[in-house]
């Protein structure tokens, strides 16, 4: 060793507070900022915000975030309805494909029967109904009855028609199913769709929402006219028009509203009212003047009863610190800087909100574009690396919108700028790719139209570059500008699929300096690979090119060399060996939708329909298969992956939100000055991997004990190593300062820092 530095540490500086996270956890960003149902519970108001369950206690006023990774850890994403049911102290949970969550005291119980269950196709719930240790699901395609206090499902009810809602009254079941009510002694073989008869005396015009029975008596809620009930055998109204969306008994109440007033029923003859702003759902079980209704954007709003129709706010816009929406479809990093653009397009453009989110990933703070008015489908974001505050966005169909700090400055489409519309009427000026050059050009694509490449030049100034062979491409894609500053644009579908390479050469205005090729079919030595649909593209630290198509990932090897053999260029496909020991092509007949390369030069691969992959630097090798079976991945439909390789977190965006998992590879850095190890020191309860980053690339890490026995030897991946604190014979080891001593592989720099390990 030429030179030993030895730093002694057991905390690391309060920077990087952000960061303390063990190797291999989860953390899922969802969206919590429509809240649509509430159900209180003892000690907790349980809410759920765009399909994500969360929690405000009673007690300490905290809020609790649940999801797949989190404790307790949820089973799905993407849930349909809550219900608290006070006998059993448990909360119902229904997911949009079927599964059921029981979340009480003892944790998270699942009751996949559903789910699982191939012979009923649509498995959506649409509510919940709870009578003592019991609750009934009402389904699309029946009834689900579950025993709460056995937490197992006791009957399903094939009724071959969708259910709205189920009530117990006296000694029958009933269950709206359209414009009527069905109703079956309790006693009978409800298994049998024989045994359910209309209930004659009640018929509607209109499809019947909800049932509920209040004071003895069957109430029903009718769309678009108000609620009715049963008395003897005529039908009376209780509460005519108002535009009526939910109806439900709680504490011996009928609890009914509608956008902007709450209805709060004691008896059939006495009501109180109040109004409030967007609510979207109410609940009251523990308290009959306190009330808590979900109101959208304002969270949770809880309400208290001073006097007569008079309320008092005790609980109002509950700051979520989240994404607005669960839009994820593309991802980029600059700066501890996560760029969000929540738009997606395929054949046409999918009508989605204009959505733009940036996380501070130090800060752990989101900031979300102001919605702005006609904006939608924001397919792409580039940061001005001079001003972070200032963003040009695209969208696939509006053009480019300039932001700075927060506010729009400008929209560029066909009218104001080189760009070009689909078609002779707005809304098709559709653009996708977006990237500034070293000289602070902003490339990008403009898709069906006759130049696909644009750029805006720093004084303002347009330049419009047509291809050969590709104009009119229908969906010309992201732009990567490689390490030689050549532009490779994919070219994603169509009759214009394809690859294709540019670069200006000696002039951006001249197009007779241009060089580019268009690989309409990608070719290894064997002839055409036969992939027709290409995805993404991305470089890895060795100058090779990985493309993702419907055929698997396709590797171009010196890639900076394209320009010079373009027809004599070959693509490569990552061979591998099954387990009856024949060849096969890596992913083959999987769509790689999203590429991104980690600190130590590996590849992560995310699909379309088989999750996320971690592979060697080369493709040969499998480290990591991540789905939402085996993992709390929220979907096995990967759309976009970003990482930061500072941290060595891997941003994941599916078609349900946005997850990260933080792996153990970080960039290398320059040199040993800012080592550490995190968590130091490492307590008991602590079951993880000890991180130690701030490491020179490929650096050979010894940890001893202070005697210098050898404890654990490794090689860095990128600038990052995990231990698990156990020793070479996989043991535990004792409390004690253990050091880590590391060198580059020429031996030319190492450090010592330590680690305190608590027992």
């Amino acid at each position: 060793m030429k030179r030993l530095l030895i730093i002694f540490i057991c905390l690391h500086s309060l920077t990087q507070a952000g960061y303390l996270k063990s190797a291999g956890a989860w953390r899922s960003y969802l969206s919590y900022h429509n809240t649509t149902l509430v159900a209180e519970g003892n000690n907790h108001v349980f809410a759920v915000a765009n399909g994500s369950l969360y929690s405000y206690n009673k007690e300490d006023k905290s809020i609790a975030y649940y999801a797949k990774e989190t404790n307790p850890a949820l089973s799905d994403n993407n849930i349909l309805n809550i219900r608290f049911s006070s006998d059993e102290n448990v909360l119902i949970i229904t997911y949009l494909n079927g599964n059921i969550d029981l979340l009480g005291d003892d944790g998270i119980t699942n009751l996949p029967f559903l789910m699982e269950n191939n012979s009923i196709q649509n498995k959506e719930v649409n509510s919940i109904y709870t009578n003592k240790n019991t609750a009934y699901l009402a389904a699309k395609f029946g009834i689900v009855v579950i025993n709460l206090q056995q937490k197992e499902i006791k009957e399903t009810y094939r009724l071959n028609t969708s259910v709205s809602s189920v009530v117990i009254k006296d000694d029958y079941i009933y269950a709206a199913a359209g414009k009527k009510v069905l109703k079956a002694l309790l006693n009978a073989n409800l298994i049998d769709p024989n045994n359910w008869k209309p209930d004659y005396t009640i018929q509607a015009e209109d499809t019947i929402r909800q049932l509920a029975v209040f004071k003895n008596t069957l109430c029903f809620l009718i769309k678009g006219k108000g609620i009715y009930y049963q008395s003897e055998n005529n039908t009376k109204t209780l509460l005519t028009n108002h535009s009526l969306t939910g109806m439900k008994v709680e504490n011996d109440l009928l609890l009914t509203h509608s956008a902007n007033e709450l209805f709060i029923y004691s008896s059939l003859t006495e009501r109180e009212k109040g109004s409030f702003s967007d609510i979207k759902d109410v609940s009251s079980t523990k308290n009959n003047k306190k009330y808590w209704l979900a109101t959208g954007e304002k969270g949770i709003t809880g309400i208290e009863r001073t006097n007569a129709n008079q309320y008092q706010i005790i609980l109002s816009d509950i700051n979520n610190n989240s994404p607005v929406r669960n839009y994820a479809d593309f991802l980029t990093i600059y700066n501890n800087k996560l760029y969000v653009a929540g738009g997606g397009r395929w054949t046409d453009r999918k009508q989605w909100t204009g959505t733009v989110m940036i996380y501070d990933t130090q800060e752990q703070i989101w900031n979300n574009i102001p919605h702005i008015n006609n904006f939608k489908d924001a397919t792409g974001i580039a940061v001005d690396k001079n001003d972070e505050s200032h963003l040009f966005v695209s969208s696939w169909g509006e053009g480019v919108y300039e932001i700075k700090e927060n506010e729009l400055v400008k929209i560029y489409n066909e009218k104001n700028s080189a760009l070009q519309s689909a078609l002779p009427t707005n809304g098709y000026t559709r653009v996708e790719g977006l990237c500034f050059d070293n000289n602070n050009n902003l490339w990008m694509t403009n898709s069906s139209v006759s130049d696909v490449i644009k750029v805006l030049k720093p004084d303002g100034s347009w330049v419009s570059i047509p291809i050969p062979g590709v104009a009119n491409a229908a969906l010309a894609d992201k732009i990567l500008i490689t390490a030689n500053g050549d532009k490779w644009i994919n070219l994603v579908r169509a009759d214009r699929s394809g690859i294709l390479v540019f670069n200006e050469r000696n002039s951006l205005d001249n197009n007779s300096d241009h060089d580019f090729y268009y690989f309409s079919t990608l070719n290894d030595r064997n002839g055409n690979i036969g992939a027709s649909e290409f995805f993404c593209i991305t470089e890895d630290k060795s100058s090779t090119l990985w493309i993702g198509t419907n055929r698997g990932p396709i590797i171009l090897y010196n890639a900076s060399n394209a320009l010079n053999n373009k027809e004599q260029t070959n693509f490569n496909r990552i061979i591998y060996t099954d387990e009856n020991g024949e060849n096969q092509f890596f992913l083959k007949d999987e769509r790689v939708k999203a590429i991104a390369v980690d600190g130590g030069n590996r590849k992560w691969l995310g699909t379309e329909s088989d999750g996320l992959y971690l592979v060697s630097e080369d493709g040969s090798e499998v480290i990591e298969h991540f789905r939402a079976e085996n993992s709390p991945l929220l979907s096995n439909k990967i759309e976009s992956l970003a990482i930061n390789n500072k941290t060595g977190e891997i941003f994941i965006g599916t078609d349900k939100g946005l997850i990260s998992y933080l792996g153990d590879a970080t960039e290398g850095s320059k040199s040993y000055s800012d080592v550490y190890a995190y968590p130091n020191p490492v307590r008991p309860e602590f079951n993880q991997k000890v991180i130690i980053t701030g490491l020179m690339e490929n650096s050979n890490v010894k940890i001893t004990d202070v005697k210098g026995n050898l404890i654990y030897q490794t090689k860095s991946v990128g600038g990052q190593v995990t231990w698990d604190c156990r020793n070479k014979s996989s043991k535990y080891v004792a409390s004690g300062i253990y050091l880590v001593i590391a060198a580059t592989p020429e031996a030319k720099e190492s450090v010592v820092t330590k680690i305190a390990v608590v027992q």
